[in-house]
């Protein structure tokens, strides 16, 4: 038994060492044959390790699938939203994505409700908040509740999401040189930002070259002000950009003069942390500013039609720059995408002259990674939603593009692209049914002559029509009128006024020799002093005349 069993064991053991050779000697003559004619082809697998390379290719197939799904871009589909009639300078969604605010040049405000929405493509509201001023910005709260209204007043409003208003905050006096002694704004505004952690803060930027950090519930003045003292001549340059750090500490202002500043968001605001000179072009305007998640990287956009991105850790100079991205509009902005691999930006055209397109860099070295034409204006504000990943771009046309992906976006267009638009119910309208005309009847047509002259003297005969005087009544009274007889008549003559047709002159010297008998005004003044009148004499104005 004991021989029978080292026998079997023998047995195995001498098996595993002839596959082992062979499978030794099937790779050895495939590598010998690779090396004697060059083949490229692909090793013949063996029993051994064919397990292994399944295992290989099922988890390259899978991080190829995953970064597939990464990269893929929600762009193939697009619904255009057309309300505006001008250019569409701000976009804001709330943070469900379920509803977007858009306003523009026409000064109107429009909410669009993707849920409730067919595809008609309509706003459920309207409304114009700042009478006659552009629309600049627009911002949901972070909750969803409210959002911020920046346009060309010097005021900031809050609204609820219905589009009522909250409250309008307080204007500064324009009588006061130094802005950090003022309540409000002075100037038109030009940016407004929600704090990224504390509902109850936003900051404001303006033309008198301030930020102001507000409290939502002091609506009198706000809570701190940054005024920036510029090196130009006057020592004052226009704010036209801010943004606060994810993490809430730092906020970020441009300024006309290129300069770019950081300070901490909790003070002091005397002088700014960071300062990054001649940033851009000067006497531009660096219409936006948005910081990564990072923290330390910002990424800026310039009048001078470029992009640049910083690193604040070492700003002397911009990280790269991307040149020839063309804005004309103050509104302008930059944006990274969800997972920070790529920035976007609109670019803007002379209209008629080509396409605006929207430009998709690469993070890291700016490069173009895709450009695609939206409309023939200019392409002005981009927002890409992270939750309902789509992207939203507001045009010079009024136009407003949702690009959407069937598979890899969620809500938003996709719930209004599948409800068909309302049709007119036509169960009322007849078309043969004859068309009546009431007036034109015979019955009710006026008895008016054809001539001119005949129409005269009919309205002549009508004494209401040609207002003509009550004539005297003869006789006895009637209508209300009492008869008047010729004694009476006569009478009436006698008691008639008849200073018209009197002497002025003669009428006042019937009064002289009482006024000197009996003296009221003047000659009671003179009675001591003066008694006799004194007069000038004739010779005295003979003199004057020939002086003259």
């Amino acid at each position: 038994m004991q021989f029978a069993k080292t026998k079997r064991e023998a047995s195995r053991s001498y098996e595993k060492d002839v596959e082992w050779l062979f499978n030794k000697d099937m790779d050895a003559a495939v590598e010998l044959k690779r090396q004697r004619v060059g083949s490229t082809e692909a090793p013949v697998p063996t029993q051994s390790s064919a397990v292994q390379d399944d295992e290989d290719d099922d988890e390259d197939d899978e991080d190829m699938e995953d970064e597939e799904e990464e990269n893929v871009l929600p762009i193939t589909h697009e619904i255009k939203l057309k309300d505006h009639h001008r250019t569409v300078s701000a976009l804001t969604l709330d943070p469900a994505g379920a509803r977007l605010i858009s306003g523009g040049y026409d000064y109107d405000v429009k909410f669009w409700d993707f849920a409730g929405m067919d595809q008609s493509f309509r706003p459920f509201r309207s409304i114009e908040p700042c009478g006659g001023n552009q629309i600049h910005d627009l911002q949901y709260s972070l909750t969803g509740d409210s959002f911020l209204i920046i346009s060309g007043m010097s005021v900031a409003k809050l609204y609820n999401r219905d589009g009522n208003e909250i409250c309008e905050y307080m204007k500064g006096d324009p009588y006061i040189r130094d802005m950090r002694n003022t309540d409000g704004h002075v100037a038109a505004l030009t940016g407004g930002v929600w704090h990224p952690n504390d509902r109850q803060f936003f900051a404001t930027s303006s033309q008198d070259g301030t930020l102001r950090i507000w409290d939502v519930d002091r609506r009198r003045k706000q809570k701190s002000v940054i005024a920036y003292k510029s090196r130009e001549r006057g020592g004052r340059s226009a704010a036209t950009a801010l943004t606060y750090s994810h993490d809430g500490k730092l906020i970020a202002g441009a300024f006309q003069d290129g300069t770019i500043n950081l300070w901490g968001a909790d003070g002091p605001f005397v002088r700014a942390s960071i300062s990054i000179p001649e940033a851009h072009m000067k006497q531009t305007e660096t219409s936006s500013l948005v910081f990564s998640r990072d923290n330390h990287t910002l990424v800026s956009r310039g009048g001078d039609d470029s992009v640049k991105l910083w690193d604040i850790r070492n700003a002397k100079k911009p990280v790269n720059t991307a040149y020839n991205l063309e804005t004309v509009n103050p509104e302008a902005n930059v944006i990274f995408s969800p997972d920070e691999r790529m920035i976007l930006a609109g670019t803007s055209v002379p209209k008629g002259e080509g396409y605006g397109k929207l430009v998709m860099l690469d993070r890291e070295t700016l490069e173009v990674q895709r450009s695609m034409g939206i409309t023939k204006s200019s392409v002005v504000k981009v927002l890409w939603h992270p939750r309902i990943n789509q992207i939203i771009t507001g045009s010079a046309d009024g136009a407003i593009s949702v690009f959407y992906s069937p598979t890899h976006s969620a809500r938003g267009a996709k719930l209004c692209v599948v409800r068909e638009a309302k049709r007119q119910a036509v169960d009322d309208y007849e078309i043969n049914r004859p068309i009546i005309t009431p007036h034109a009847l015979p019955m009710f047509k006026d008895d008016q002559p054809r001539s001119s002259k005949r129409k005269r003297e009919k309205l002549r005969q009508d004494p209401k029509v040609s207002h003509r005087p009550e004539m005297p009544v003869k006789g006895p009274g009637k209508g209300g009128r009492v008869g008047v007889n010729e004694q009476q008549s006569v009478i009436a003559s006698f008691s008639r006024d008849t200073t018209r047709d009197e002497d002025p002159r003669e009428a006042l010297l019937k009064y002289a020799e009482a006024a000197e008998k009996e003296p009221m005004w003047v000659s009671n003044l003179y009675k001591k002093t003066q008694p006799k009148p004194v007069f000038a004499s004739e010779e005295e104005e003979d003199d004057d005349k020939k002086k003259k």
